[in-house]
């Protein structure tokens, strides 16, 4: 069964989504739409955000070096080399990089 609602576009090109249609399809605040053209009608479905890169596993020791690279302080130091341990490695295999 298709319903029919009258809206509006505002001065600002804004559509305001009925309440029930919005429960319906689960559209919440901050939800994507994607909005199509299919000759002289608009359709507006749920769409998903797909993100543009894929993500990298970062190895222990990458981390390792960028905990003792980012260390400026004496207190900062100890506690990059305490993160270090906790990853299971040694700190003293790690020196800060100029």
């Amino acid at each position: 069964m298709q319903n029919h609602y009258a809206v509006h576009v505002d001065n600002k090109g804004y559509v305001l989504i009925p309440i029930e249609l919005r429960r319906a399809m689960g559209i919440e605040p901050k939800s994507l739409l994607i909005l199509t053209q299919e000759g002289d009608e608009l359709r507006l479905v749920p769409g998903e955000v797909v993100p543009k890169r894929k993500l990298r596993k970062v190895p222990r020791e990458e981390l390792a070096q960028a905990l003792i690279d980012g260390a400026v302080t004496r207190r900062g130091l100890k506690d990059a080399r305490e993160g270090i341990r906790e990853l299971g490695l040694d700190p003293a295999d790690f020196t800060p990089r100029s």
